[in-house]
């Protein structure tokens, strides 16, 4: 980002789409992702839930040991609930057909926004338009990390009231914006060192893509992703 607050862009993809490698890659990694969901299911939750029963009878047994025994129960209830809840974002959904931002909006809606907590009035815009573009795997992939892994910083950090998620298109291509209206971001001390939006970055160049992220401490903070054409790119 430049000082005064403008876009600050990663480099300009080389070429429009993702090759053939690129694609191995990011299946590659989705389905590390879901090594990952596996183990939690099958490793991490079932001592979960015997750790909670064990607690639980203990409570019955012991009627003494109850007050005692509040905190650790819900200590396990959390991490059952932190479990679940990455299980939901490490695994891709299972029908892509209406598009990533059809597919987005669900998963945010049914788990990041549903907390009570989460007082965010979202917007979609030109999000039928979306679904009846012909994407990409590679490009379905990233705009739908890239949106989710955006909307769940904008719930975490930027103490937004409004968002807007919206689709795009023009002679140059196509793009996809994540606009709130919240503290803004703190370019130096935040953006390079963001475990989210470098995997952000990441996503985009692997599937030939250009990431772009304004921050304003007045104007909260843009976030875009999009598809350009060679001959809109600057020389």
């Amino acid at each position: 980002m430049t000082p005064n607050g403008d876009f600050a862009s990663d480099q300009a993809p080389e070429r429009l789409g993702a090759e053939p490698d690129d694609l191995q890659r990011m299946r590659a990694f989705e389905a590390e992702r879901q090594t990952i969901v596996g183990e939690l299911h099958d490793d991490l939750l079932p001592y979960l839930f015997a750790a909670a029963g064990s607690l639980a009878s203990l409570q019955r047994q012991h009627p003494e040991l109850e007050s005692k025994l509040v905190q650790p129960a819900q200590w396990i209830d959390q991490a059952r609930e932190i479990a679940r809840r990455i299980m939901s974002g490490a695994a891709l959904p299972s029908d892509f057909s209406s598009g990533p931002l059809v597919a987005a909006k669900e998963f945010l809606e049914s788990v990041v926004l549903k907390s009570n907590d989460a007082k965010l009035s979202v917007q979609w815009v030109n999000l039928d338009a979306s679904a009846d573009f012909d994407w990409q795997e590679t490009q379905t992939i990233a705009v739908y990390r890239i949106v989710c892994e955006a909307v769940r910083n904008v719930v975490r950090h930027a103490g937004a009231t409004e968002l807007v998620v919206s689709w795009q298109t023009n002679e140059n291509g196509w793009t996809v914006s994540i606009h709130d209206n919240g503290v803004g971001l703190d370019w130096q001390t935040v953006a390079k060192s963001s475990h989210g939006i470098t995997l952000m970055r990441e996503r985009a160049a692997a599937a030939g893509l250009r990431l772009q992220i304004g921050a304003g401490q007045t104007e909260g903070t843009e976030v875009t992703v999009g598809q350009v054409t060679m001959a809109s790119q600057p020389e």
